[in-house]
């Protein structure tokens, strides 16, 4: 036999074992249905996440397993291509303590609106978080945090922020990216 026949025998033998089950098994009666006392699922039905629902996106090699992993690319939200949607997601998570004033998911700027920390209404906070590549590194993102005090006289002046804070923030959006990226790992193997 020719080295080329040895190619299709594993999809040959793949057909031949979800064929055999259906004709087997009735193909549609309803002696299926009366034996095991419900419906049985199909090998589809069986690949679907739900045990009622259909996956319809599923062929042979995904059903079989031999079919190639997902995109990564396509998880989480639609962004710019040199945006990090898993960075993007993060740094909303991250910036969950103050309303988002303005966001752009093309160009990976993110700015909240003025806030006020807890027990500090004589001071307020803005926060910006530009994404500026698609890969997880320390250097993908940039946080600038602007800081303003009330004068004595009720207006708003600018103040200093310490570099730590700064810091501290652009860890907290590349700590969350990291768990969010595991998480999706766990979820896709």
């Amino acid at each position: 036999m020719s080295v080329r026949y040895y190619r299709l025998l594993p999809a040959f033998a793949a057909s031949l074992s979800l064929l055999l089950p259906g004709l087997l098994g009735g193909c549609g009666s309803n002696r299926a249905e009366s034996d095991a006392g419900g419906p049985r699922p199909t090998a589809v039905q069986a690949a679907s996440s739900k045990p009622d629902e259909i996956d319809t996106e599923s062929n042979i090699w995904t059903v079989l397993g031999m079919a190639k992993r997902p995109s990564q690319r396509n998880l989480g939200p639609q962004t710019g291509d040199q945006v990090s949607p898993i960075i993007w997601e993060a740094a909303h998570d991250a910036l969950s303590f103050a309303k988002i004033a303005s966001e752009d998911p093309l160009t990976g700027v993110i700015q909240t609106d003025w806030y006020s920390p807890p027990g500090k209404p004589n001071e307020r906070l803005r926060v910006s978080v530009f994404i500026l590549s698609r890969a997880l590194r320390s250097d993908s993102v940039s946080v600038s945090v602007e800081r303003e005090q009330r004068t004595p006289s009720g207006q708003w002046g600018a103040s200093t922020i310490a570099k730590d804070a700064v810091a501290e923030l652009e860890s907290a959006v590349l700590l969350r990216a990291r768990h969010i990226r595991a998480e999706r790992y766990r979820e896709t193997s």
